[in-house]
């Protein structure tokens, strides 16, 4: 008889624990309820003209094929030319792999480097896929946690790096917290991954959206010889092109891009036709939707800080960048899930949980959203925890 049970690959991985708040969103608000979305992580903002005409007159063509598995050449060097304005460095086409989405560039990453037992450093609040992905190369997350605030020290980060260690994770600004690294931070994490040996994989898909007229580090700055240096990046955010599904990585180590292409090559052979050519219109077009982004971005988080700011004993940290806050409520219940999950559906408003990202007792929320949806979801937050009921002591 047939063994039917499911691998234990498949039994130790986790949902997406944003996708599946996507996805009850959207089944929630298809029965006509009144629900407010704070937890996504894409701005209400048109696509680019330029990216739509892209797409338009590609299906007009009719040819709409196999595009080759890294990525065509008019994208690469698309992706060369913001290699070279943004980080300084002239990237050759075997140097490039553009991938369906930043998230596929980043396991393709994981699959091509780490072998089972290295251990991958990253800190906390970490994005909600690394540990997850992490396992699934068969490798081992290795978590690193702030002692306080929201920001690990670089004395945390070498403490944590041990003779398994095959790479150091680092995203900038922060999902969920919207900080950025300093200099010096990533100054240190550049030159203790060369001294180490070790791979710095820098998920840079947030990197032009910085307020307060920030500019986010650029890690070949300190960079000596950056063979073992990788920069991943896409369209989905800076272009709110998050159907597109196009992403990037670069890097000077040829070797290990052609290995990250293959493990592609062996999946999902390769990116929508469509999709690369709306890509290549984004990142030669009009830039300007980018700032107007930023802005209008800057703008929310501000709005989003000043109602928050209203509610009692919620403590935030001022997001430097990205569209996301990570506040901490655990004054009024430390189990993150459970007061997401009370949020939705006393307020109707839906957050994600702050556990998804390895610190419990926070929230984060999204201030991509419309000015009057981010104002009105704090309000009916605000309105929710007054039934609470407290314990002594908090």
């Amino acid at each position: 008889m047939s063994d039917l049970t499911l691998s234990k690959r498949a039994q130790q991985i986790g949902d997406s624990p944003t996708l599946k708040i996507n996805a009850l969103v959207r089944a929630m608000k298809k029965e006509g309820k009144p629900l407010i979305h704070l937890g996504g992580g894409e701005p209400v903002f048109p696509a680019p003209q330029a990216a739509v005409d892209a797409i338009v007159a590609k299906a007009q063509t009719r040819k709409i094929k196999y595009t080759p598995s890294s990525g065509t050449p008019e994208l690469k060097a698309a992706v060369a030319d913001y290699t070279l304005k943004y980080y300084g460095q002239k990237m050759a086409a075997e140097n490039i792999l553009v991938s369906a989405g930043a998230k596929q560039a980043l396991f393709n990453f994981l699959l091509a480097a780490v072998n089972p037992g290295d251990e991958v450093v990253f800190p906390a609040p970490y994005w909600v896929s690394y540990p997850e992905m992490v396992k699934l190369a068969g490798g081992t997350p290795v978590i690193v946690r702030p002692q306080q605030g929201l920001q690990i020290s670089f004395e945390q980060l070498r403490v944590a790096v041990t003779d398994k260690t095959k790479a150091l994770l680092l995203n900038s600004p922060n999902n969920p917290s919207g900080l950025v690294f300093s200099a010096d931070f990533i100054e240190q994490a550049v030159r203790l991954a060369e001294e180490k040996q070790i791979f710095l994989l820098m998920d840079d898909i947030y990197h032009q959206l910085v307020f307060d007229n920030l500019r986010c580090p650029n890690p070949y700055a300190f960079s000596k010889q950056g063979q073992n240096l990788v920069i991943v990046n896409g369209v989905s955010k800076l272009y709110g092109l998050t159907g597109l599904r196009i992403g990037w990585a670069v890097s000077k180590n040829s070797s290990l891009i052609s290995a990250m292409g293959r493990m592609q090559a062996q999946s999902t052979s390769c990116n929508s036709d469509v999709s690369e050519a709306a890509a290549v219109a984004a990142l030669t077009g009009d830039q300007s939707c980018i700032e107007e982004l930023r802005s209008l971005l800057q703008e929310n988080r501000n709005v989003l800080l000043e109602e928050l700011s209203q509610i009692p004993h919620v403590a935030v940290q001022k997001p430097q960048g990205t569209f996301y806050s990570f506040a901490d409520f655990s004054y009024y219940n430390p189990d993150s899930q459970a007061l997401a999950q009370y949020l939705l559906e006393k307020a109707m408003v839906a957050v994600v949980p702050g556990k998804a990202f390895g610190l419990d007792g926070h929230l984060r929320i999204s201030f991509c959203a419309a000015k009057d949806s981010i104002v009105e979801g704090v309000r009916r937050i605000k309105q929710a925890l007054k039934n609470i009921p407290i314990k002594e002591g908090n």
